[in-house]
C-alpha cells in the first residue's frame, strides 16, 4: 500500500489495488519484484546469455596468469603471472568502481589486495593437503 500511496493514490484506492493484487499471488508477486526491487521479465537477461557471459569470464580471467607460461618459464613466467594477474585484478578494482561509485584507486587497490589474500589462503591449503599425502 506504501507504494501506492507514494504515488498519490488515496489511502482507500491503494487498499483496494492491493487487494485486487493479492487475489491472485502470481500476479502479486510479479508487481511486488516489479515495483519494490524493479525487477520484470523485460528487464531481466536470458539464463543462457548470464551463462556464456560467465563462461567467457571465467575463460578471460583464468588466461591471465596461464598467457606468461605460453611465452615464458621458470622465474621469468612466474613473475609476468605475478604481475599481470596484479593488475588485471586492479583493471577489475577500477570497473567494479564505476559500478558502486566508490573511489577507483582505493578498489583497484582493494581487489588487488583480495586477490593476493585469496592466493595466501591457496597457498596454505596446499602446503595442508600436501604435508597429508593428497597431492602425489
Amino acid at each position: 500500500m506504501e507504494i501506492y500511496e507514494s504515488r498519490g493514490l488515496s489511502r482507500a484506492d491503494a487498499s483496494f489495488i492491493v487487494g485486487r493484487l493479492l487475489a491472485k499471488p502470481k500476479r502479486a508477486l510479479d508487481t511486488f519484484v516489479r515495483d519494490e526491487i524493479g525487477l520484470s521479465a523485460k528487464t531481466m537477461g536470458s539464463p543462457i546469455a548470464a551463462a556464456v557471459g560467465s563462461l567467457l569470464a571465467f575463460a578471460l580471467g583464468a588466461s591471465v596468469p596461464l598467457a606468461p607460461f605460453l611465452l615464458l618459464s621458470g622465474a621469468a613466467a612466474f613473475a609476468l603471472t605475478i604481475a599481470a594477474t596484479l593488475a588485471a585484478l586492479f583493471l577489475v578494482g577500477l570497473g567494479v568502481s564505476r559500478l558502486t561509485h566508490r573511489q577507483p584507486v582505493r578498489s583497484g587497490l582493494r581487489q588487488a589486495a583480495l586477490g593476493l589474500l585469496a592466493s595466501r589462503c591457496d597457498l596454505w591449503d596446499g602446503a595442508l593437503l600436501g604435508d597429508r599425502g593428497f597431492t602425489d
